[in-house]
């Protein structure tokens, strides 16, 4: 019986091997742990880990989104030269940015009031929004109707003279915004609706995704937004083309072709300052100074001698002064060929520069 009772020493060993039995089984199941999950551990060495909303997936690669950004690139300096002729001023219009966004998330970055229109995209199915900002649709109108271009300083809705106005520009953007889009698809924009308060405008779901184009147009010291939104569901069909490698797959020759039918059509419209110079002369520094009022300078032309115009400040035209009306005019007598240096020689323009 006394040879079944451990001693001391053989119980202390007995506990110290069982300590070391549950020390080696956490080990193991450690080690278990860590090889189920490698990918973890990966993506912690990588470094960070990107956060992905399953309530707004994205629908548009970045692929598309630069795409599109090119395409609305040339819809906004086209539509910048047929506003600046309309309005006969300058306006540059710039693309700011191309994101996606719930349509609700749209909605509440749009001022109240201001210009919106609701237009399809046939043959495409369903409706996008176009809309102009108050800040810059006023000086707008202020200069069709002949003023300065004034901006206003509450904003407000617009009159029905003011919206016929309007309706006209977005005709103009919507023609150049059929242009831009041809490559892709060729479709008729058509105004469905107009408003001026975001919230009555529910084209589809509050978390629909849609693409959102931001632009800023820029009128002499004024500046205002304008923007597009354009709901996935209008544009998955024609998806598969929004490529860089499908918009680059053009011909060079119909590349050539559409580029310089566009350029025509823009330069016929693109106001240009014409410079007519009446002559010049060469004056001492004394003779300046002592320069009054009612003084008459001599100049080396003769009143039946050609004088130089210029377009852009680049010679062109040879033309002789005169008057139409109770105007001064000049009549072009002359056109001067490309590659043509002999101006230089008979006005002295290396001598004299006769635009300072």
């Amino acid at each position: 019986m006394s040879e079944d009772i451990l001693s001391g020493g053989e119980l202390d060993a007995l506990l110290a091997g069982m300590k070391q039995t549950i020390v080696d089984t956490e080990k193991e199941k450690e080690e278990e742990e860590v090889s189920s999950a490698p990918s973890a551990i990966v993506s912690k060495k990588k470094g960070k880990i990107k956060i992905y909303d399953f309530r707004r997936p994205d629908k548009f690669s970045k692929d598309q989104i630069r795409t599109l950004e090119m395409m609305h690139e040339g819809f906004a300096r086209h539509f910048g030269a047929d506003l600046s002729a309309y309005i006969r001023t300058i306006a540059e219009i710039t693309v700011t940015s191309v994101k996606q966004l719930t349509y609700s998330e749209y909605v509440e970055r749009i001022p109240n009031p201001t210009s919106i229109a609701v237009f399809s995209m046939e043959p495409l199915k369903g409706l996008a929004v176009f809309e102009i900002n108050p800040s810059i649709i006023f000086p707008i109108i202020d200069r069709v109707l002949g003023g300065h271009g004034e901006a206003i300083s509450k904003p407000r809705e617009l009159t029905d003279l003011e919206q016929s106005i309007v309706g006209k520009i977005i005709e103009k953007a919507f023609v150049n915004l059929k242009d831009s889009w041809h490559r892709i698809v060729d479709f008729d924009p058509e105004i469905k609706a107009r408003e001026t308060n975001p919230q009555f405008i529910q084209i589809v779901a509050p978390n629909e995704m849609c693409l959102n184009l931001n632009f800023e147009i820029k009128i002499k010291e004024h500046v205002g937004a304008m923007s597009m939104c354009i709901p996935y569901m209008v544009i998955e069909p024609v998806l598969y083309k929004l490529s860089a490698k499908q918009w680059f797959t053009l011909s060079k020759e119909e590349m050539n072709t559409e580029t310089q039918s566009i350029l025509n059509e823009k330069v016929k419209k693109t106001w240009v300052p014409v410079y007519a110079n009446i002559g010049a002369t060469v004056l001492k520094m004394k003779e300046i100074v002592h320069l009054q009022v009612g003084d008459i300078i001599k100049l080396d032309t003769n009143i039946k001698d050609e004088i130089l115009v210029r377009v852009e400040n680049k010679p062109m035209f040879y033309g002789k002064i005169g008057t139409k009306g109770k105007k001064k005019a000049v009549k072009i007598t002359s056109v001067i060929k490309k590659g043509d240096t002999s101006f230089e020689k008979k006005f002295a323009i290396k001598a004299i520069d006769i635009t300072k």
